[in-house]
């Protein structure tokens, strides 16, 4: 996640708090305790500085939206170290209740003016097959490992880009690479390319729910002698929904996969549907998932662990086992993952 850089300074609160005018409305709130760094105006700039550090500026929705509610929680609640953001920034989970925390929130939200921006609170973890439904600036290798007693050994990483454009859009890019051994010979190399995009349709007005259409191509780049492609165009439309029950992340992703010379006949219905949930608040927490996918008559589960490396956020790692359902006689399990970086975030914790 972007950097939440909420500056509410400790000296403002003694001195509000001895005066017993502590503020309870969030525009008092904001005015008392955020303006002296952000401004009144909430775009960061002030006369005369109060801290060293840049504070955000909150009327920029491409800077101030990607955040779920429950970072800028955890930054008002434990300081900014708690999210590898600058200690200028105080906790104030001592002083504020959860309600004020979460009446500010909202009300630096506001500072947003355009329409059309979805808020991070919908930005779920990224399960390993499961395509989220949130736009995203990251970069993604994706390793697939399995081993058969028929001694075939396959290998595969995916390296995959990905960049939000504007309010709701996203382009990404993706090289699988492919190595299959079998009957004591080994075939490596570039499979199928694919480009995709997506675009969120609709979020309803309690940012709970998110919906995305999204299209695949994969372009025929692979040897398809070797194992290593299709041979053709495989176009790929989707739709990817996601949502939260209770504590629960829920994501679904429909999908249909239509070969360009077959389009009708050879297409095939697939599915994933994931539930997770985080151990704790913090940047750096587990993410226990698991994962239900199908595709035609073939039918996975994949239990997985996701965890975040760095205090900010900006890389996380995941993996699990794809347990096959279906087929089991020719189908055997994969070992997956993925190494996750959101490049446009800061990687270390600031030290000020």
């Amino acid at each position: 996640m972007s950097s939440v850089r909420l500056c509410l300074l400790g000296l403002v609160w003694a001195s509000v708090a001895t005066a017993g005018q502590v503020p309870t409305e969030p525009d008092a709130m904001f005015d008392a305790f955020c303006a002296v760094c952000h401004g009144e105006d909430g775009r960061g700039q002030v006369e005369n500085p109060a801290i060293d550090s840049e504070p955000m500026d909150f009327t920029d929705c491409a800077v101030a939206t990607p955040e779920p509610d429950g970072d800028w929680d955890l930054v008002i609640t434990r300081g900014g170290i708690a999210a590898g953001l600058s200690s200028e920034m105080p906790s104030y989970g001592d002083a504020l209740t959860g309600e004020q925390i979460q009446a500010l929130i909202g009300y630096i939200r506001g500072f947003c003016a355009e329409p059309g921006w979805p808020i991070g609170t919908l930005n779920f973890p990224r399960p390993i097959f499961t395509e989220k439904a949130f736009p995203e600036n990251e970069f993604l290798l994706l390793p697939e490992f399995s081993s058969g007693a028929d001694g075939v050994t396959e290998l595969a990483l995916q390296v995959i880009y990905e960049r939000r454009l504007g309010r709701r859009g996203h382009v990404e890019v993706r090289f699988p690479f492919e190595s299959v051994s079998a009957a004591g010979e080994r075939r490596s190399g570039l499979s199928d390319v694919k480009l995709a995009g997506k675009y969120v349709v609709n979020t309803d007005r309690a940012m709970t729910r998110i919906t995305t259409v999204g299209l695949e191509v994969s372009l025929p780049t692979g040897d398809e002698d070797d194992g290593l492609g299709h041979g053709t165009a495989v176009f790929e439309p989707y739709l990817a929904f996601g949502t939260t029950l209770g504590d629960l992340y829920l994501q679904t992703q429909l999908k249909v996969e239509s070969p360009a010379r077959d389009p009708v006949s050879g297409a095939e219905f697939g599915y994933n549907v994931y539930v997770g949930f985080d151990v704790s608040e913090f940047l750096t927490t587990w993410t226990v998932g698991l994962e239900l996918n199908g595709e035609g008559r073939d039918l996975a589960v994949t239990p997985q662990l996701r965890k975040g490396l760095t205090r900010t956020g900006a890389i996380a790692v995941a993996g699990g086992v794809q347990i096959p359902l279906t087929n089991r006689d020719v189908r055997r399990a994969r070992w997956v993952g993925y190494f996750l970086w959101e490049y446009l975030d800061p990687v270390f914790a600031v030290k000020n």
